[in-house]
């Protein structure tokens, strides 16, 4: 990087003439060409262009926040990539872990996936159908015993209910209640991976 290039740089991201950013008050504009470089980045980690938009505008409001942290020992491009890359990261994490809580089974969860509403879009049926087959798929590799119990959780059933029909404990059907949660959860996790 030349002396020229780098004057702009910290003339334009508020440095001082070591590269270290100045305290007092420095006008910070995104422009154009970095918002859409913000955009796309975004949309290479979420692959969807409206959660990419949401992600872009949390990610140039970090940028906005944190410009006096930038030091000026990289590109400005490479200090926005990182900041769009851990925004969108932590994005997919929180996704993922609203997706594994929708999915831990309390009562009548089960019975509600496989139904498509003639409200939905196509794209919001299609996705609550590939739940459905994910779940299914997913339950016939639990073992019979914890599968009953959930199955009969879906259809409303109390505990008191479940450990009469099953011949089991309420202790042991809570407990075989978590433990079938907790094998979705974990498959669900892995798969999200």
């Amino acid at each position: 990087m030349d002396l020229e290039t780098t004057g702009k740089y910290d003339q334009e991201f508020g440095l001082d003439s070591f590269g270290r950013a100045r305290r007092e008050s420095v006008p910070f504009e995104l422009g154009a060409a970095e918002r859409r470089y913000i955009h796309a980045v975004a949309r290479k980690f979420v692959r969807d262009d409206d959660d990419a938009q949401d992600v872009a505008q949390d990610a140039m409001l970090q940028a906005f926040r944190h410009r006096a942290s930038f030091r000026g020992e990289s590109q400005p491009r490479t200090w926005l990539y990182r900041i769009a890359a851990t925004t969108a990261l932590s994005f997919l994490r929180r996704r993922r872990r609203q997706l594994a809580r929708q999915v831990a089974l309390e009562p009548g969860v089960l019975a509600e996936l496989p139904v498509v509403s003639d409200a939905d879009s196509p794209e919001t049926a299609l996705a609550r159908q590939r739940v459905a087959r994910w779940v299914r798929g997913h339950l016939a590799e639990i073992p019979e015993g914890y599968r009953r119990v959930l199955e009969l959780r879906a259809e409303d059933a109390s505990e008191q209910e479940i450990s009469q029909a099953l011949g089991l404990t309420v202790a042991t059907v809570k407990i075989r209640g978590h433990r079938a949660r907790a094998r979705l959860r974990t498959a669900l996790i892995a798969d999200a991976a």
